[in-house]
């Protein structure tokens, strides 16, 4: 990832790989975006669960999509792109979580940090592409792909690609679950890659 003159945030734009290459943030949503995710996850990390849940209101609105272990996801308001439309983007707040189930840190900023580096190092089909995110791991951004239910010969399928081109053994690529997959670009992908790297 290149920051440029974007300080800590990095855009991570990938020729025909990416959801939409004109993907841009406002300026100050992003400065906003740097300052109150760090702030959530503080809060959060002391068990300030209303004060976080306070400075994520002044990131988002309405409920999350989804929450797993050290990240909650949202969709990107419409405040936040630079041309004022909503794009169908999805945000990934970190949260403290130190659960090791799987021998490895599963905090949000680390999650984070990783999907980052691992699509920048190797963007691929098989994962829905980052078009923006904070080197720190205090925010990322892609593209929403569709819920899909796959069945167990097509979820097969995928974790066996998955594990193929990014050389995972044992455990890591038992975080490949349904609910981890979703069509994007007529495709199924894996939507949460931050523990595979």
């Amino acid at each position: 990832m290149s920051s440029g003159d974007r300080g800590q945030e990095a855009s991570t734009e990938s020729q025909g790989q990416t959801g939409d290459s004109t993907f841009r943030l406002r300026p100050e949503y992003r400065r906003r975006l740097s300052r109150l995710s760090h702030a959530q996850y503080e809060a959060t990390a002391r068990g300030n669960r209303q004060r976080a849940e306070r400075l994520r209101s002044r990131l988002v609105e309405g409920t999350p999509l989804g929450a797993g272990v050290g990240r909650i996801v949202y969709r990107l308001p419409e405040r936040a792109y630079a041309d004022g439309r909503d794009g169908g983007y999805a945000l990934k707040l970190p949260i403290p979580d130190r659960h090791d189930r799987y021998g490895h840190d599963r905090d949000g900023r680390a999650q984070n940090r990783a999907e980052a580096e691992l699509w920048e190092r190797r963007p691929s089909r098989l994962l829905v592409p980052i078009v923006a995110a904070d080197r720190r791991g205090r925010w990322l951004i892609m593209p929403l792909g569709e819920s899909v239910d796959p069945d167990a010969d097509r979820l097969r399928a995928v974790a066996e690609r998955v594990a193929e081109t990014y050389g995972l053994t044992g455990t890591r690529g038992q975080d490949i679950t349904a609910e981890n997959v979703v069509g994007l670009d007529g495709r199924l992908r894996l939507c949460d890659y931050g523990t595979l790297s």
